[in-house]
């Protein structure tokens, strides 16, 4: 999943999906669940004219099914269908389960190959990023993309705005783009863009033992 998603397309994503039907604080729908089943997700965003689908498929006997389909203006970016082993399954926390596949994939900032990681959080797939969040509805933090050998990632600030920048020695990141985000319990919702919904938050990350987790993928029942 890391070779396929930034932090900034996740904050992407985020902003500009529809909101239709959701309650002030989006409703935690999370439950805990077995490894074993299909994850998948379907993102359209129509004002830019992008559309990504994309399912993990688990089996008990520890093969997988990864389908994936990407498209921008009428090009399709990625489209696959990938059949594969789990090589392991382990558990890093009482939070987070780490898989690894043998699907092999390139790391675009330094070169390197190395195994697929995908992280389970309850019914969810998605990236998991040790790291210590400070207490409060809103705090000072700097979530820094693994994938890139710039010091580059998501800014968290006190006032409750967050950003992604692409340097964070020297942001000059355009204030007006910012989003505004707060901290219920263990969830970091983000405020919609959208003037029409600017009262509505959705679920943007989890904080969990030892870090953040940020879903891609949700469990079909």
């Amino acid at each position: 999943m890391k070779n396929k998603f930034s932090v900034a397309i996740i904050l992407l994503v985020i902003m500009i999906v529809s909101l239709t039907g959701c309650s002030k604080y989006e409703k935690d729908k999370s439950y805990t669940t077995d490894l074993y089943g299909t994850y998948s997700e379907y993102v359209v965003a129509s004002n830019i004219s992008y559309s990504r689908n994309e399912s993990y498929t688990f089996n008990t006997d520890n093969t997988y099914n990864n389908i994936y389909k990407e498209i921008s203006d009428e090009n399709i970016l990625n489209d696959f269908d990938i059949k594969g082993k789990i090589l392991s399954i382990k558990e890093i926390n009482s939070n987070i389960t780490q898989i690894t596949l043998d699907q092999e994939i390139t790391d675009w900032s330094t070169g390197e190959t190395s195994n697929d990681i995908i992280y389970k959080y309850k019914n969810m797939l998605g990236s998991f990023d040790e790291i210590e969040v400070p207490k409060g509805k809103t705090f000072n933090l700097f979530l820094k993309n693994k994938q890139s050998t710039l010091n580059e990632g998501n800014v968290f600030d006190d006032k409750g705005n967050l950003h992604y920048c692409i340097n964070q020695d020297d942001c000059t990141c355009d204030k007006t783009n910012f989003i505004q985000y707060t901290r219920k319990d263990n969830i970091i919702y983000f405020q919609s863009m959208d003037e029409e919904h600017k009262k509505y938050y959705t679920i943007g990350m989890y904080i969990v033992e030892d870090g953040i987790f940020t879903p891609q993928l949700y469990k079909e029942n």
